[in-house]
């Protein structure tokens, strides 16, 4: 219960006495079927001895005061609560995506760690479900307690019954919790799949292949294999689940069953009155109930309880970079890379990108990194950027082992461009700088405009109804629009240039473009770099004209290293792959 005692001192701490307020109204909400127990017995007692209707009515109408009392003190109580429960819902979720942005790519490409990024989430969406099951079971209990007292004045064995009825159910209970910690285990990847289906399904940057390509069929039917699977899945638990309950039921009535026999005897025997037969079978009744309900939804809360171990496990996941306590000081006017032997594979994989990778990027050298699809190239991108820890060697900064420098003080250094960049829904502005626009100053506009100007773009953003505040995408704007390929890639890289770091990383940043366009490009973007250390990748050999020096990478491994001048009169791999593209040169 830990879990749930750690999710309740955070409500404690966001909502002062929250905890105060769970348990007033429960103990509240426990005391009307008290009430009502209580009642019939009055009324029949009152029945026999005389026939004042006058009294008789006046407990019928406090009885329904206290009940109408109750039941709209409750429905105060239910809106309190179900704000509290929302907000916090809203608050636990943002934190989730939160720290899903901190974690190192490493951890988030993880499926275990998608799994339980699921299973988080799950955890929180049902946070409001638990403070029902434990309001239920609080004020049950409570009903309980007081059905206890009153069957003990008649003698042990009803309240024997009830023990009784604890013990035979236990099995059962074992049972449901049992189920409830299996599914919910084995549901948080299916369900995290077929959201990420209902997703693709909604998402227009896939709507154009899908209607061309007629993908409706396949994605219905790959979608359909997961929703089958959950619906197989939810079927289980509910059968297993209700069978498990139903038992629990026949216990109860049969404990009923048991307790009427004996009330009816004792009335029989002239032991017990009519109003007090009233009164325990109430009880009884009342308190096999609360048995039931308690024991039910222990289950439940076992359950949920193991849930938000996922929660809080995630949000514990070490951030990785703040585990570094080395202060590095960079210089930043003289900047140069080398990897040491490097070898590198994805976690939980026998099979190595890079094997033995050891070259160096000078201080002020632009350096173009070339080789076939699947050479790793665009993994020596990732290593540089510290998405990954090498599995084997080192990569130095100024001699400084990247591993000892923080990753929020390295990626100042870096300005890189990806070749799978990714373009928010926002304002042009708030995409190149990453900052919203009520931040971003006159000077931070003028980078901005800057690094458009240089990429040829600025015209286009100008023509637009709000320029720099146009937002990309409809998401959030009708005004909004969707960039072609080759402005969308313009502007990933006039976030590079924005950016200001002094280490130019761009793995394939022109495929978008015509070859007219990335000579423009690279020529701009080697004179806004002029004199920085500046890596390319590129798949058209043309732009290594660029470079001060070609690595050619295959097979995971660095198998030349040169200047275009010395490669292109050896019979390598840099040879062929130039000669196979000279007729686009000419």
């Amino acid at each position: 219960m830990k879990n749930i005692v750690k999710l309740f001192k955070r409500f404690e701490e966001d909502y002062r006495h929250f905890n105060l307020i769970i348990v007033s109204l429960s103990i509240i909400m426990g005391l009307l079927p008290v009430i009502n127990i209580y009642a019939p017995k009055l009324i029949i007692e009152n029945l026999e001895v005389n026939t004042n209707t006058r009294y008789i009515g006046k407990i019928i109408v406090a009885v329904l005061l206290a009940n109408i009392i109750l039941v709209l003190l409750r429905k105060v109580y239910e809106a309190y609560f179900t704000l509290v429960f929302e907000s916090m819902t809203d608050k636990l979720t943002f934190e989730l995506s939160e720290k899903a942005m901190k974690l190192p790519i490493e951890d988030t490409d993880s499926k275990d760690i998608q799994d339980n990024l699921e299973k988080a989430h799950i955890s929180v969406f049902n946070i409001y479900d638990l403070w029902e099951t434990l309001n239920i079971s609080t004020s049950s209990f409570v009903t309980g307690i007081f059905a206890l007292v009153i069957l003990v004045k008649l003698n042990i064995f009803l309240p024997l019954l009830g023990l009784g009825i604890i013990f035979a159910n236990r099995y059962f209970v074992n049972l449901i919790k049992n189920n409830e910690i299996y599914y919910q285990n084995k549901s948080a990847g299916e369900n995290r799949v077929y959201r990420y289906f209902a997703n693709f399904a909604q998402d227009n940057k896939y709507a154009k292949d899908i209607k061309i390509y007629k993908g409706e069929e396949l994605i219905l039917e790959k979608s359909k294999k997961y929703m089958d699977k959950l619906i197989n899945t939810n079927k289980d638990y509910y059968t297993k689940n209700g069978i498990y309950g139903g038992m629990m039921n026949i216990t109860s009535s049969i404990g009923i069953v048991v307790a009427l026999i004996y009330l009816t005897y004792r009335i029989t025997e002239n032991t017990v009155s009519l109003a007090d037969f009233t009164l325990y079978f109430s009880s009884i009744i009342q308190l096999i109930n609360t048995v039931n309900i308690v024991q039910k939804n222990y289950a439940q809360v076992i359950s949920v309880n193991e849930n938000m171990k996922s929660y809080f496990d995630f949000i514990n996941l070490p951030e990785r970079e703040i585990e570094i306590n080395k202060n590095v000081d960079i210089r930043l006017d003289q900047l140069s890379i080398r990897f040491d032997n490097v070898s590198f594979k994805y976690p939980k994989s026998k099979n190595y990108i890079l094997r033995n990778c050891s070259f160096e990027i000078k201080d002020g050298e632009t350096v173009a990194l070339v080789g076939k699809n699947g050479a790793g190239k665009s993994t020596i991108v990732k290593l540089l950027c510290k998405f990954y820890d090498p599995t084997e060697g080192n990569i130095y900064i100024n001699d400084v082992n990247i591993k000892d420098i923080k990753a929020r003080d390295y990626y100042k250094i870096l300005s890189p461009t990806f070749q799978d960049f990714r373009l928010f829904p926002f304002k042009i502005s708030e995409n190149i700088l990453a900052k919203k626009e009520e931040y971003i100053s006159n000077y931070d506009l003028e980078k901005v405009k800057d690094s458009t100007k240089l990429l040829g773009i600025d015209k286009w953003i100008l023509s637009q109804e709000n320029d720099y505040s146009t937002y990309l995408t409809t998401l959030f704007s009708d005004t909004g629009i969707e960039p072609s390929g080759g402005i969308g890639q313009k502007i990933a890289l006039a976030r590079s240039m924005a950016h200001g770091g002094s280490f130019f990383i761009m793995d394939e940043p022109t495929s978008a473009l015509d070859p007219r366009s990335e000579q423009e490009i690279f020529e701009n973007m080697l004179e806004i770099s002029k004199g920085q250390t500046s890596l390319f990748i590129s798949h058209r050999l043309s732009s290594t004209k660029y470079a001060d020096r070609i690595i050619v990478c295959d097979d995971g491994h660095i198998i030349e290293n040169g200047k275009h001048s010395d490669l292109i009169h050896k019979n390598g791999l840099y040879k062929k792959m130039f000669d196979s593209q000279r007729e686009l040169y000419s």
